[in-house]
């Protein structure tokens, strides 16, 4: 070959080595090769870009210079792989910068031979950082969804046991008045029997009058003139249902109680007797037992249609509808609106309330701070297994409003106490609760008032403690 043939050869070679180099250096993935003994032949432009060394600072590296301490067993296992003469294909080191971050990376490693012998291995890799990051932001995404759907479970659950409370507790006084409203109509026919049954005896204006007299002190049911003593009660019952016996008036027995409930007495019956036409007393005596029974169950409607009217006050201000999202709260209407929403939880336990009725109103999100006392007062009828005693306190400290509510129930073990309010923990048995009860009120309390929530135990006194600013929190 002559010379010119040389030149011209060696010319195409460098022509094609400065190609490749070019590739290499422009190349947006990261490229290294590294020597059997781990310094590095070369390094492209990328792989310096990315860790953050210099051309020359290189030449003074190893390759576990730049392995993240946490990934370098890892790569120490690759790097035996690659020098034993395997080729990878999903290699994914952590290297580090010079500044001393984590930087994943993936790729592929390949050996360069002489002779059969490995003199270098060639990695070509690409940062995945912001891919991981990308997928830990879908993953936390995620597992926030599902907190808010699980906390969204968990009220829609206590709704629905507030609701079933509320329903009980409406159903027993509207079946009363359905009940007494049914009386009341049957009485007020029977009545016009009655009336006919006296007229006949034509009464005079005199007897009319003596007998309305009784009728009224009947239908006023005058309650301050009736005994209260239970001996004192008795004996009246016996002396009145006496006098109707001897005189002949069907179902003394009957007849005695309510009279005397009514604050009427022997001597106002024989009163009113001894101007009666002679028979008329049956009937005028059936007429007065049919009027105390018509002013009882005009009482049983009024306190019954009394009691829902309550009922359906209460949870307008327990939800404070018609109101604005956060206002001014009188923390005392919040509890005692809270205790009559769960009045069907609170049948046999003791409410005692120590309250400080000087506190001012304070501004909160009402339904938010109900929310709070329900889920606490509802974790403290648990844990007195519904017959113990519930204890409310409320007082100032300083410019804060403290609520204490304090259950004389087994108590929480000391390592539980941590973590009560904890995102599903729970000390209930599985499939009584979520765990999530305590948590949604520590996040009403420090992340909607900024006041805070903690709880102390031990057995036959825990008290959960909610302290909330009285004025309103800074703005920046």
């Amino acid at each position: 070959m002559s010379e010119e043939d040389h030149a011209a050869r060696d010319a195409r070679l460098m022509e094609s080595e400065a190609r490749y180099r070019a590739v290499i250096e422009n190349a947006s993935d990261m490229i290294q090769s590294v020597l059997p003994d781990g310094t590095f032949e070369f390094v492209n432009n990328a792989w310096l870009r990315t860790l953050g060394y210099t051309a020359e600072e290189v030449t003074k590296l190893i390759i576990w210079d730049v392995i993240y301490p946490a990934s370098m067993e890892h790569c120490q296992l690759l790097f035996a792989r690659v020098f034993g003469g395997e080729e990878l294909q999903d290699a994914d080191p952590v290297f580090m910068t010079k500044d001393g971050a984590p930087v994943p990376v993936e790729g592929s490693v390949t050996i360069r031979e002489l002779d059969g012998k490995i003199i270098a291995t060639h990695g070509f890799f690409r940062d995945i950082s912001e891919r991981l990051r990308a997928r830990e932001l879908e993953e936390e995404n995620a597992r926030l969804e599902r907190e808010k759907l699980a906390r969204y479970l968990e009220k829609m659950a206590a709704l629905g046991k507030l609701s079933a409370g509320l329903a009980h507790e409406l159903n027993n006084p509207a079946a009363a008045a359905q009940r007494a409203s049914a009386r009341l109509s049957d009485a007020l026919l029977q009545q016009n029997e009655t009336l006919q049954e006296i007229q006949a005896f034509g009464f005079s204006a005199e007897q009319w009058q003596a007998f309305s007299a009784t009728l009224n002190r009947a239908a006023c049911g005058d309650s301050s003139v009736a005994p209260t003593d239970p001996l004192q009660i008795s004996e009246a019952e016996e002396e009145l249902e006496s006098w109707l016996s001897d005189r002949g008036v069907d179902k003394a027995w009957e007849i005695a109680p309510n009279l005397v409930a009514a604050g009427i007495s022997a001597e106002q019956i024989e009163e009113m007797a001894t101007g009666l036409p002679a028979g008329a007393l049956n009937p005028a005596i059936k007429r007065i037992v049919e009027v105390c029974e018509e002013r009882e169950l005009t009482n049983v409607i009024q306190r019954s249609t009394h009691r829902i009217s309550e009922l359906v006050s209460a949870v307008k201000a327990y939800s404070y509808m018609d109101q604005a999202i956060e206002q001014y709260v009188d923390l005392h209407e919040g509890l005692e609106n809270t205790l009559i929403i769960l009045a069907h939880r609170l049948k046999n336990v003791t409410v005692k309330r120590d309250f400080d009725r000087s506190l001012p109103a304070i501004p909160a999100h009402g339904s938010g701070l109900n929310q709070v006392w329900t889920n606490i007062l509802d974790n403290a009828v648990d844990a007195v297994n519904g017959q113990g005693t519930i204890l409310i306190r409320t007082r100032r400290d300083g410019d804060r409003a403290v609520v204490e509510i304090t259950d004389d129930g087994c108590g929480i073990s000391p390592e539980d106490v941590s973590r009560v309010f904890e995102p599903f923990f729970t000390t209930k048995q599985q499939g009584q609760g979520t765990g999530l009860g305590l948590d949604i009120a520590w996040r009403i309390i420090t992340q909607e008032h900024a006041g805070m929530l903690d709880v102390e135990s031990r057995p036959g006194e825990t008290t959960f403690r909610v302290s909330l600013p009285i004025a309103p929190a800074a703005k920046d």
